[in-house]
């Protein structure tokens, strides 16, 4: 049997008064706070009958929680929820939680205090899906709060999932610079052991695999933004570098980008590049860049009727994996080799 609010009251002493007011995000005073929160974590408890009791009723609330709260492409993406969620008479709360932390009472404790009837959650690249690391899917299936997981896939639970076909994009985009005459690739990403990233680095691989390219003509790296520059410096130092390279992300491509005049190279000319997501800067660029382009208003289309759904107590094909189309966008970053 799990911990009560009477278990909380003994192990902080501290009256059940003072308890409720904090789960229920009303003002106390901050070492009594922190006490709670201590105690919380220590005897493992769950609000459930809390979480029921706020959510008897539906207050037309889901909170969007992001790794990173300023994150420029995850703006975009918020808005376009924002106004879906409007035609369902629903109101918006963004916020962000700590990825790095094993514990995410205080965000649950949030979300319970808002009353919130669910949530979208964005899984940050760079924490894994177990219980240990990244305990915040599992506290909100404990208190029945119902979500819908963007972009990476947690298969430690079972949870709704909405993410671009991330294989597909990458094996078209390889497919292309192939076609073209490339046969000496690099590809660059971010964390490589991330869901998204694993599958569009898959994509790549199967394009060049169909096409029999050897290895040893191919150059992958994966990290940090701060390294894209780094890791295109490497490939293009290399005896026989890539003549084409993808990369994974926008921020990586700026990266990329901006080291150019450093390496004394231009593109096409020097060598070619696509990038898997796009920028308005990118089609102002001489040249344009050609990229794989994410569906973001379908992504937040699909996200937001599949929270409603589960919201209104619905759970036809739970857990269901929705996988959006992307979009290649054909500009002048990519040139033809002879044979």
């Amino acid at each position: 049997m799990g911990s009560t609010i009477k278990d909380i009251a003994k192990d902080t002493n501290l009256s059940l008064a003072t308890i409720s007011k904090y789960l229920n995000g009303k003002n106390i005073l901050p070492e009594n706070k922190k006490i709670i929160e201590e105690s919380i974590q220590r005897l493992g408890y769950i609000p459930n009958k809390t979480a029921q009791n706020l959510r008897s009723k539906k207050t037309n609330t889901v909170c969007i929680l992001l790794p990173i709260i300023g994150d420029y492409f995850w703006g975009s993406l918020c808005s376009i929820i924002e106004e879906h969620l409007r035609k369902y008479n629903y109101s918006t709360i963004i916020s962000s939680y700590n990825a790095s932390s094993g514990d995410n009472t205080s965000e649950l404790q949030f979300l319970l205090s808002k009353q919130v009837d669910g949530v979208i959650l964005i899984p940050d690249s760079n924490i894994t899906d177990d219980r240990a690391s990244f305990k915040l899917p599992f506290l909100l299936q404990k208190a029945g709060i119902p979500f819908v997981c963007l972009d990476q896939e947690l298969s430690g639970i079972p949870g709704d999932f909405v993410t671009s076909d991330n294989r597909a994009g990458a094996y078209n985009a390889t497919r292309y610079l192939l076609e073209r005459g490339h046969k000496r690739l690099g590809i660059i990403g971010g964390n490589l052991s991330s869901y998204t990233m694993k599958e569009r680095l898959t994509g790549f691989q199967n394009a060049c695999s169909e096409y029999q390219i050897p290895e040893r003509n191919l150059s992958v790296y994966g990290g940090a933004v701060s390294s894209c520059a780094e890791y295109l410096r490497i490939m293009m130092s290399l005896p026989e570098h890539p003549t084409a390279v993808l990369i994974l992300g926008y921020d990586l491509t700026l990266s990329a980008i901006m080291t150019l005049s450093v390496l004394n190279m231009q593109i096409p000319k020097d060598f070619s590049l696509i990038s898997f997501d796009d920028d308005e800067i990118f089609s102002a660029f001489n040249p344009p860049i050609t990229t794989v382009v994410q569906n973001m208003d379908e992504i937040g289309r699909q996200a937001t009727e599949l929270l409603m759904k589960r919201i209104n107590g619905n759970l036809d094909s739970f857990p269901e994996r929705k996988m959006i189309e992307t979009t290649f966008i054909i500009r002048k970053s990519v040139k033809v080799l002879a044979d």
